[in-house]
């Protein structure tokens, strides 16, 4: 009886972690492509769509569904572009000095 009490309380611990996520954005959980096809068949805009890539998150060897809005992929890029040329353009006012 005690083994059972004690399997029945790592159970309900173990499936309590889940409300432990952060909340979410508006956007759910997306764990599949037919996620994906779902949730974007409910928006309008182009830029809203979600576009979903496996990846390794740092820190970890699992791949995760990292899912981000054609806009929000769309600031980073431009983002990671204009570092890059600032960083140009401190690097050449070193090296031209």
């Amino acid at each position: 009886m005690k083994n059972f009490l004690s399997a029945l309380g790592l159970i309900l611990i173990l499936t309590s972690c889940e409300s432990f996520q952060p909340p979410d954005d508006g956007i759910p959980r997306i764990r599949s492509q037919a996620d994906v096809d779902a949730y974007n068949a409910t928006v309008s805009g182009e830029s809203n769509k979600l576009v979903c890539t496996r990846e390794r998150v740092i820190g970890s060897n699992i791949r995760q569904f990292v899912c981000m809005t054609v806009a929000q992929r769309e600031r980073i890029a431009e983002q990671a572009r204009e570092d890059v040329r600032q960083l140009s353009d401190e690097l050449q006012n070193v090296v031209g000095n």
